[in-house]
């Protein structure tokens, strides 16, 4: 299940460690992170303002491959000169299964609902083989698709750094000039590490770079339960 954690979200680092819900034979296991960032980063695009936020995870997964989630982040935006303050609960779901011991397959929905008001739901689909992850990302409220690629590598005393590309394609929605007209695909790149201070708190740093945005940084710390 990490796997497809790892590769979907603001949570793109924060590899949480399940937990049994009650004995060893429970079918159900739960795991959650907190994290104090730097930086909201999303895809290549800051969505704090480059100013700090606060998130959460808490997932609760079955044996059977399917789990059920939900997120809590802060961020701020601007609107019209003035800027607000805001946060975001996330709604999730999907199925995860290792196909082979190297092969993993997976698909989820996830409902972006935020405290100003209104939503978005986004669909994935994902494919992992070893260390590779491939995604497919479909926003039907913006009618866009991103399409993103993650390598990780394992590296000393259990820190890994992930090595990310995506484009985002039918992406007029979004608004992004290029050369006076509106963009139809946007792509981002960057790299994320992780590396563990105790046994269940993570240092985190990530750079990326969006191609109408340019470069953004984070650094945080990650509690995982």
């Amino acid at each position: 299940m990490n796997k497809i954690i790892l590769s979907s979200c603001a949570l793109a680092i924060a590899c949480t460690m399940s937990q049994p819900l009650a004995a060893e034979e429970s079918q159900f296991a739960a795991s959650g992170v907190l994290m104090g960032l730097s930086n909201y980063l999303w895809r290549g695009q800051t969505i704090s303002d480059n100013k700090p936020t606060l998130q959460g995870d808490l997932m609760v997964e079955h044996e059977s491959g399917f789990y059920l989630g939900t997120s809590f982040e802060t961020y701020r935006y601007e609107d019209e000169g003035s800027v607000y303050n805001d946060y975001e609960i996330d709604y999730y779901g999907g199925y995860y299964q290792m196909i082979t011991e190297d092969l993993g397959l997976g698909f989820n929905a996830m409902k972006y609902t935020y405290g100003a008001g209104g939503y978005s739901v986004e669909y994935a689909v994902s494919v992992d083989y070893k260390a590779l992850n491939l995604m497919v990302n479909y926003d039907q409220d913006i009618e866009a698709w991103y399409t993103e690629v993650n390598y990780g590598f394992d590296l000393f005393n259990d820190s890994q750094l992930v090595a990310h590309a995506g484009l985002f394609t039918d992406a007029e929605n979004y608004g992004y000039l290029d050369k006076g007209k509106v963009a139809d695909s946007i792509y981002d790149v960057g790299l994320r590490y992780r590396y563990p201070l105790l046994s269940q708190l993570d240092l985190m740093l990530e750079i990326s770079y969006q191609e109408f945005e340019h470069d953004h940084y984070m650094i945080g710390l990650a509690y995982n339960f």
